[in-house]
């Protein structure tokens, strides 16, 4: 990838006394040589991008499952305990919603995954296409 940057960050030198064709072959071949360069970084940014939302989403539900299977300390009010039928209650609901936050958090990072990589496909066909 460094020798394409470094072929790519070179101008092209064109002999004048070199016909108009020749020219113009010399100057497309530079284009497509910046072309490529282009390409390889934006494909790079793309494998970046993805392993980051892969990591991520990794973290976030490494997260969720010990925040569910570890318990909570107990809580105190004055230094008096909550009855049991109380705590229970506590428990439950707090691993219910444990559980939603989890999925939520699941299905955010999904969508925002297919998000950024549609929009990163949207911008290399724009590119493309100017371009061309």
């Amino acid at each position: 990838m460094k020798d394409l940057r470094e072929r790519s960050n070179r101008l092209p030198i064109i002999s004048s006394k070199l016909s108009r064709e020749e020219r113009k072959e010399a100057l497309q071949e530079s284009v497509n040589n910046y072309l490529e360069a282009i390409e390889s970084q934006i494909g790079d940014l793309k494998k970046v991008g993805k392993n980051a939302l892969v990591i991520g989403g990794v973290i976030v539900a490494g997260y969720a499952i010990t925040e569910l299977l570890l318990p909570e300390p107990k809580r105190r009010n004055n230094n008096l305990t909550l009855p049991v039928r109380e705590q229970e209650e506590e428990e439950s609901e707090s691993m219910i919603w444990a559980a939603l936050k989890g999925a939520a958090m699941t299905l955010l990072l999904t969508i925002a995954k297919e998000k950024l990589v549609d929009v990163i496909d949207h911008f290399t066909k724009q590119d493309a296409e100017a371009n061309s």
